[in-house]
């Protein structure tokens, strides 16, 4: 691709200033078609010009090349189309730098700045790197300069484009940063220079979606809600707010002062929480499975701690419009602060425990008693009928009548520490009556995200984070299991 660029900057360098005619900073409107015409004639000259070169040049690769031709010849061709659409967008980028008056609102709009200089700026593009020079302003009331053309190419405070920016950030979010500085260039040609370009560029981008995420959740929390309607109309009958938490892998220092799960260690992860949230509209109409509506699911996460987290998840609550349908249901484990944020801000939701969780529970429970129990296999079977119920009470009573404190006192306090989790969750582990109603009774959504989001990019052998480099490709990684990457990188109609 280093080629299409010299080619390119050598066959610009030779064109005429069509604009320019007068005194410096004018601009000839009525020069405008006459001039984007012949950068229209120049631009088909240099296309002519590449596809009889390519031709020629593909017909030689096809009938003398080795085994596997077609990749050199494809990447003949995307090196001319890149030549090609490099010289359009030079021309244009020239052309739109050429218009600098002596004097400018600054940024804010309140005050007048002057021209200063004309600056050089090299771009890397997604078709390769190009250079534009353009008019650089200094306003004395600010105390700050600035060159209005970057911002609208979007290229204020760094040399790569759009474009080229959105690619480093997809693959930086995806990837580690030097296997997505090497994917980029095997397919593309360009060099990025050097891995920190991608990593930089990644955390930037980052940057720029947690302050979409912020926005939106902010005017969510503030804009006026409608009132419900008394008729469903969108057939959405049930809105699901399912959470839970992931360990990240961090440096140490991000984790002083921190205790492991294990007595006496040091935590080596600080904790992800994790929002899902979707819609379901019926059942299947075969097995009576609970069905969630295709492409509903969005997404939340930080590192924030329960109460940050709870106002981000009412939130985006609000901004999926959920206060509109009549039934939300919160599905969690069985962790204090998700029902915390459930009574605090979702107070007409049905609580849901975890069906799988909860099974893992019991399976521990009856673990723990199987030195006193005769049949653990039967034993275990009727405390599953029982949680199938949700008949917590029940789960109770039979270990109560194993009498621990007697038979085994040292299985006495952890047997009802698990017990009270069943008895103080009795409430969201109906799940008899959860299965009649055609709800989920199971987290999976929230914990695949768990696995998508964070444990994918995050949890790669001998990685470890600072919370301020992992949490900006968190928020891109967000944005994109939630499939709202236009909102970061608007797609623009030409």
């Amino acid at each position: 691709m280093q080629g299409a660029g010299e080619a390119t900057r050598a066959t610009w360098e030779r064109r005429p200033r069509w604009l320019w005619r007068g005194k410096r900073g004018a601009w000839d409107r009525d020069g405008l078609a006459e001039s984007l015409s012949a950068l229209a004639e120049g631009v088909a000259e240099l296309a002519a010009a590449e596809a009889r070169r390519l031709v020629l040049a593909t017909a030689e690769l096809a009938e003398h090349g080795e085994a596997s031709v077609l990749e050199a010849i494809e990447r003949a061709a995307q090196q001319s189309a890149a030549t090609i659409g490099l010289a359009a967008v030079a021309g244009i980028m020239d052309w739109a730098g050429q218009h600098s008056p002596a004097r400018m609102s600054c940024p804010d709009g309140e005050h007048a700045a002057r021209l200063v200089a004309r600056r050089t700026k090299t771009i890397r593009t997604l078709l390769g790197s190009v250079e534009i020079t353009r008019g650089y302003y200094h306003c004395g009331a600010c105390r700050a300069g600035f060159a209005p053309l970057d911002t609208r190419l979007g290229v204020q405070g760094t040399g790569l484009s759009p474009g080229l920016a959105r690619a480093c950030a997809l693959a930086g979010s995806e990837m580690p940063y030097a296997k997505g500085f090497e994917l980029i260039t095997a397919v593309t040609g360009l060099d990025l220079a050097s891995t920190s370009t991608l990593a930089r560029t990644t955390r930037a981008q980052g940057a720029r979606a947690r302050e979409v995420i912020d926005a939106e959740q902010n005017a969510a929390m503030t804009s006026p809600r409608p009132i419900p309607a008394a008729v469903d109309e969108a057939g959405m009958g049930l809105c699901y707010i399912v959470m839970d938490g992931t360990g990240a892998p961090m440096l140490p220092r991000e984790t002083t002062g921190r205790h492991g799960k294990t007595p006496g260690t040091r935590a080596g992860t600080r904790e992800v929480k994790i929002g899902c949230f979707f819609t379901q509209s019926g059942c299947d109409p075969l097995t009576g499975d609970p069905v969630q509506d295709p492409g509903t699911a969005s997404y939340i996460s930080t590192f924030e701690p329960a109460a940050g987290f709870g106002a981000q998840a009412k939130a985006e609550y609000l901004r999926r419009g959920f206060d509109q349908i009549r039934q939300p249901v919160v599905l969690g484990d069985g962790a204090k602060w998700i029902w915390n944020i459930a009574d605090q801000h979702f107070t007409t939701a049905t609580q849901i425990v975890d069906y799988f969780h909860a099974r893992e529970h019991l399976a521990d429970l009856t673990k723990l008693l199987t030195p006193v129990l005769t049949d653990p296999t039967t034993f275990t079977r009727d405390l599953i009928d029982q949680l199938d119920l949700g008949n917590t009470a029940a789960i109770a009573t039979a270990i109560d009548q194993l009498d621990l404190p007697a038979k085994a006192p040292d299985l006495a306090r952890p047997a009802a520490t698990e017990t009270g989790y069943f008895t103080s969750n009795h409430h969201r582990m109906q799940y008899a009556d959860f299965r009649a109603a055609g709800y989920y009774i199971g987290s999976g959504p929230v914990e695949s995200a768990c696995n998508t989001i964070v444990k994918q990019r995050s949890k790669r052998a001998g990685m470890h984070w600072t919370i301020a480099g992992l949490a900006p490709v968190l928020a891109l990684r967000t944005l994109h299991q939630s499939n709202r990457d236009q909102e970061l990188w608007p797609a623009t109609q030409t």
